[in-house]
């Protein structure tokens, strides 16, 4: 599993690497420049996913049932994603107009805080990544556990006849 997910990680990046030579093959009219942009950040996602999995895959918490912790996904998520809701250009002009008073330097600062869609992305996939929960043990069906709990009772019951 960690490989896989280690191989994952690289093939997402390397698509991302190459996504505008992968987009002049196909054509630049094919797909909408939105269209692209949110490919991009998808493949980031996913590779900020699959790279923060793998030290959850390495620690092997122990644990009976694989689970999603929601708790670390806000703690270390929120700030990626906000980010990256935040970062198109009019909300960034929005901001900068309505709440600073369209201060150049809190403009610029703003500009550059939210134009890296990539980092935030990698960041968020990471968070969401590094919040899930695996646990490779096998569960033993309801059918199966409440019939060997039948058997057991049985057998006692066969024995406590038999004294």
């Amino acid at each position: 599993m960690i490989t896989i997910s280690f191989i994952n990680s690289i093939f997402y990046f390397l698509l991302y690497s190459y996504f505008d030579s992968i987009i002049d093959i196909i054509g630049p009219t094919a797909l909408s420049g939105g269209l692209q942009n949110f490919i991009k950040i998808f493949f980031l996602l996913a590779a900020g996913f699959c790279t923060g999995i793998i030290p959850m895959l390495l620690l092997a918490p122990g644990m009976k049932r694989s689970r999603l912790d929601i708790k670390n996904l806000l703690l270390v998520g929120i700030v990626p994603f906000l980010l990256l809701v935040f970062s198109p250009g009019p909300v960034t002009g929005f901001i900068a107009t309505k709440v600073f008073s369209n201060n150049e330097s809190v403009r610029e600062l703003l500009f550059y805080l939210f134009s890296r869609q990539p980092l935030w992305a990698v960041w968020l996939g990471f968070a969401a990544g590094s919040s899930v929960r695996v646990s490779f043990r096998k569960k033993a069906g309801m059918q199966a556990v409440n019939h060997d709990a039948a058997a057991k009772q049985e057998k006692i019951e066969v024995r406590d006849e038999s004294n």
